[in-house]
C-alpha cells in the first residue's frame, strides 16, 4: 500500500487539509474590516453659571447661560435676604473675602429666584449654591460675615436664614461681636429722609430695599439723619458725598 493510499481519497491523490474558518474576537465590533470597541455616547454637560468677580459681601457679578440669568451676559446679583457690611464699614473686608472662599472667580454656581426678580437698581435678587452644594447666603449669615434682612415679597428661605441669623447672634460670631455698633437696621422700620435738603440734592433710597451701597449709585445723594442704607460717612446728611 503506498502514501497516496493511506492519505488519499481513494484514487491515490492527496487530499489538501481544509482553511481554518476566520474566529472573530469577542467583545469587539467589526467596522469597515477594523476590530474596534463599542463607543458609549457621551453624556451631555450641563452648563451652570459661572462667576465673574465679587462686588463685596452680598454683591457678586454671574455670566448666565440662559432662564433666570441672560445667556452670556455678565449680571450683577445681590444675595437675597442678607446684607453684608458696605465697603470701608466694620468687617467689609473679612464678609468680601468671605464671599470670594465661598464663590471663587470662575467657579459655576446654582441660582434660585423668588417673587420679585430685581430691585431698583437692575440687581437680580438671587439665593446661590456654590459648586460644593453650600447654601452661600446662609452661610454668610450662619458665619456672622452678614446679617439676615427679610425683604417681603422675597421670603422663600427665609425660615432657614433667620435661624442663622439668631444662631450667629447668641455665638457673637463675626461681626456681631466685632462691631455690633455697625448692625444693619432691618428692613421692617423704614424711616423717610428728612424733607428739608438744604444740598439740593436727589433723595437717597428708601428704606425696605434691598441694602444699597454707594457703588450702586451716580454720586452724593441726601439722606439726612435717617440714613437707612448708612451711606453718610460723616454724618453731614450726604450720602456717598466722598465717591
Amino acid at each position: 500500500m503506498t502514501i497516496g493510499e493511506l492519505a488519499g481519497d481513494g484514487d491515490g491523490q492527496v487530499s489538501s487539509p481544509p482553511a481554518p474558518t476566520p474566529v472573530q474576537p469577542k467583545g469587539r465590533t467589526q467596522e469597515h474590516g477594523v476590530g474596534t470597541s463599542p463607543v458609549e455616547p457621551s453624556k451631555p454637560v450641563t452648563q451652570l453659571p459661572t462667576v465673574v468677580g465679587v462686588i463685596d459681601g452680598d454683591t457678586i457679578d454671574v455670566r448666565g447661560v440662559g432662564g433666570i440669568l441672560p445667556a452670556g451676559a455678565t449680571s450683577r446679583v445681590r444675595l437675597l435676604a442678607i446684607d453684608a457690611p458696605e465697603k470701608g464699614a466694620c468687617f467689609s473686608r473679612d464678609a468680601t473675602a468671605r464671599t470670594k472662599a465661598l464663590l471663587p472667580q470662575g467657579s459655576g454656581v446654582r441660582i434660585e429666584r423668588d417673587t420679585k426678580l430685581k430691585d431698583p437698581y437692575d440687581r437680580y435678587l438671587l439665593y446661590v449654591w456654590n459648586e460644593q452644594g453650600v447654601f452661600v447666603n446662609e452661610s454668610l449669615v450662619r458665619s456672622g460675615h452678614a446679617k439676615g434682612v427679610l425683604y417681603p415679597p422675597n421670603d422663600a428661605h427665609w425660615p432657614k436664614i433667620s435661624q442663622a441669623n439668631e444662631t450667629a447672634r447668641k455665638a457673637g460670631a463675626g461681626l456681631w461681636s466685632a462691631c455690633p455698633g455697625s448692625a444693619p437696621k432691618p428692613a421692617e422700620t423704614p424711616k423717610s429722609a428728612d424733607a428739608d435738603n438744604p444740598a439740593g440734592l436727589p433723595p437717597g433710597p428708601p428704606a425696605g430695599s434691598p441694602d444699597v451701597d454707594c457703588s450702586d449709585l451716580a454720586g452724593a445723594v441726601w439722606v439726612g439723619a435717617a440714613d437707612p442704607h448708612r451711606l453718610d460717612r460723616d454724618g453731614d446728611g450726604i450720602g456717598c458725598d466722598s465717591k
